[in-house]
């Protein structure tokens, strides 16, 4: 299917549209993409406005504010050229605190129906796709002695950012199929090329776009850090490698018509290990315990900090994946969970440098 002559991609002047590109990651690929001499144009669409995230009257720059969830955006992409890759980074990860499921529904589910029909129907080549690793679900069985690889079923239930993650790759799937059951040898098929990220890390998420999570709430917020499984673990993956391997499937170096991959470094962080590695102590208490925490923090700060009770048990029950599939293309891993935990390096180390020099200036 991808040899059809209207699959190719002009590697001299490519054309990227990066849906999500207020967030982390999309507003990281497209500042990287635009640097990038092999594009020739990238399209950034957000629902919130981008413009003061990106070099003014840059020709190569477009930018289109819609939520995806409505229609006319597709037409306001397309008014700069068919893209030759479609990255795919939007959703809104939080559970919305005294927003209805409807809104949430819309932008993640409703949308991504949208970016997917947009894919076929303008017969971008390639897809790339967020998923998510937590939609395997993080349940009790779960030890650091399984390690997930991309052919485990997903079996998240409770968890609205793994169930909807999970809906969503089954609608890719499901279109997909459609598509090619009713094509022609030769005929058109995009290549859809899935990634699923552990938790994502770096000097630009955690000193530069200042991402909030449970992360910087442990680092900063905490003096002792709650454990409440013997096994809780992470796993991170550094921002760089993140971009990098975006960057080389962009690009045509994975081969494939449907190919799904876990994206996280070797190795995996004991939460214990995370505490000692910046300075904390850490206290052995209940899941019950933990649970009310959760649900104390997530009510007194109405959604602001990112613990809805049910996610108690991604932080006390471990998801390690294997993340060697990518490896089999020739990718190395440049950073490993710790370092990624520790964001000192990187392309965005020296960036994230200065603020804090500047930061400290200031108090």
């Amino acid at each position: 299917m991808l040899s059809a002559k209207e699959n190719k991609i002009n590697f001299s002047g490519v054309k990227i549209f990066i849906t999500g590109a207020a967030g982390y990651v999309g507003g990281m690929l497209a500042e990287l993409f635009l640097a990038d001499e092999r594009v020739a144009r990238v399209v950034a669409l957000d629902m919130k406005d981008t413009g003061d995230k990106f070099p003014k009257n840059d020709p190569k720059f477009a930018r289109v504010t819609f939520n995806l969830g409505d229609d006319g955006w597709q037409e306001a992409v397309l008014k700069y050229g068919r893209p030759d890759v479609v990255i795919h980074c939007a959703y809104v990860i939080r559970q919305g605190f005294g927003r209805k499921r409807e809104w949430q529904n819309k932008c993640n589910l409703t949308a991504a129906d949208k970016v997917f029909d947009f894919v076929f129907a303008s017969k971008i080549p390639r897809l790339i796709h967020f998923s998510t690793v937590a939609s395997y679900g993080a349940r009790p069985e779960n030890t650091t002695d399984h390690w997930f690889k991309e052919s485990d079923p997903f079996r998240e239930e409770k968890y609205l950012y793994g169930v909807d993650k999970k809906i969503i790759e089954e609608k890719l799937r499901a279109a997909y199929s459609r598509a090619k059951a009713a094509s022609f040898p030769g005929a058109f098929l995009p290549q859809v090329l899935v990634v699923r990220p552990c938790a994502i890390s770096g000097p630009r998420g955690q000193f530069i776009f200042k991402r909030f999570g449970l992360l910087q709430m442990v680092k900063e917020g905490l003096p002792i850090i709650p454990i409440t499984g013997p096994q809780a673990a992470r796993q991170y993956i550094h921002e760089d490698d993140v971009a990098d391997i975006i960057f080389l499937m962009a690009f045509g170096g994975v081969k494939g018509e449907y190919e799904i991959f876990n994206i996280a470094p070797p190795g995996f962080l004991l939460l214990k290990e995370m505490a000692r590695a910046i300075g904390k102590k850490t206290i052995r208490i209940p899941m019950w315990l933990g649970k009310l925490g959760f649900a104390f923090l997530w009510y007194a700060f109405r959604g602001l900090v990112p613990t809805v009770p049910v996610a108690i048990n991604s932080y006390t029950y471990p998801i390690i994946v294997d993340g060697s599939k990518i490896t089999g293309f020739g990718y190395k891993y440049k950073f490993g969970c710790g370092e990624a935990l520790a964001a000192s390096q990187g392309r965005y180390a020296l960036k994230a440098e200065e603020l804090k020099r500047k930061s400290h200036k200031k108090d």
